[in-house]
């Protein structure tokens, strides 16, 4: 068991206010994001500002992403290993994303290297807001001296206690990545349906119900989180937002209107998550009862 200090590490995904990632002592990688033959690097709105990205795509444009590349998790790895720390890395869900089997990859070719690596890469079964609540506790747990053995265990038993509930806009992007037909999405868009969507035990974004309106389903959310947390006043809740910022703060205090949340931060969503699910959306994430 190596005594120095873990070094946690993420990618983009995470959806985290740029300056907490900084404070949390957090390792970040960025995934990408392209328009048409346009590649953007995904590093949280610092080189295109959240409000460009969805207002192009509010213009009709439509952006694909692509994962981390293999080097680049090569690199930071290696950089822990020459500083003596051992690792953890929890990045987006496997169910969503390669990223996962290309951190696996690049563990194993820095192991083969350095036999005396500890590398440890768990599927993190989250994304977006979640994935960055769970990031936000586990640097909690280090800062209370967690080994990385602590920290491993702790991550895997926390990851599915991980609340992440959305609503959003439009069903227009979920029909263009084929997750619903084309009938679906024009009655929904006729019938002012919105769709409530959560991270499921696998870490697939899956529904979960559908209101009408969006200030029904603002308050489904609200209604959710009342129905499964535990422990409120023990945590920071998270509210995202895809460039609805006013819609958050609103979010944001009609939680704690209802529950005694220590507090709730609000983050934006960035390209990567938003590229699938457009402007608009809205997340609620806490710590509640097993998923």
């Amino acid at each position: 068991m190596s005594r120095a200090a873990p070094l946690l590490i993420t990618d983009s995904s995470c959806d985290l206010p740029r300056d907490l990632v900084g404070r949390l002592g957090v390792e970040m990688l960025n995934l990408r994001f392209r328009f048409g033959d346009d590649e953007h690097v995904d590093d949280l709105g610092e080189t295109m500002p959240h409000e460009r990205f969805y207002g192009l795509m509010r213009q009709g444009a439509t952006p694909t992403t692509a994962a981390v590349p293999l080097s680049e998790y090569v690199e930071t790895f290696e950089s822990a290993v020459a500083q003596g720390r051992p690792v953890l890395l929890l990045g987006l869900s496997s169910a969503l994303s390669s990223t996962y089997e290309t951190a696996l990859t690049a563990r194993d070719m820095v192991v083969a290297d350095h036999p005396g690596a500890d590398i440890r890469v768990i599927d993190s079964l989250n994304a977006s807001a979640a994935l960055g609540f769970l990031l936000f506790e586990a640097a909690r747990v280090l800062e209370q001296g967690a080994d990385i053995d602590t920290l491993t265990g702790w991550a895997l038993a926390a990851r599915t206690r991980v609340n992440g509930y959305f609503t959003l806009e439009s069903l227009e992007h979920l029909r263009r990545g084929g997750r619903i037909s084309d009938a679906l999405a024009f009655a929904g868009t006729m019938l002012d349906v919105r769709p409530v969507l959560r991270i499921d035990g696998t870490g697939e974004l899956v529904f979960a119900g559908q209101t009408r309106g969006r200030r029904k389903s603002m308050k489904a959310l609200v209604d959710i989180a009342a129905q499964r947390v535990v422990d409120p006043e023990g945590q920071t809740a998270f509210v995202a937002h895809g460039d609805a910022l006013e819609d958050a703060h609103a979010l944001r205090d009609r939680l704690l209107a209802r529950l005694d949340f220590a507090d709730v931060i609000v983050a934006e969503i960035g390209p990567v998550i938003g590229s699938h699910v457009g402007p608009g959306m809205l997340a609620v994430v806490f710590s509640g009862t097993e998923r």
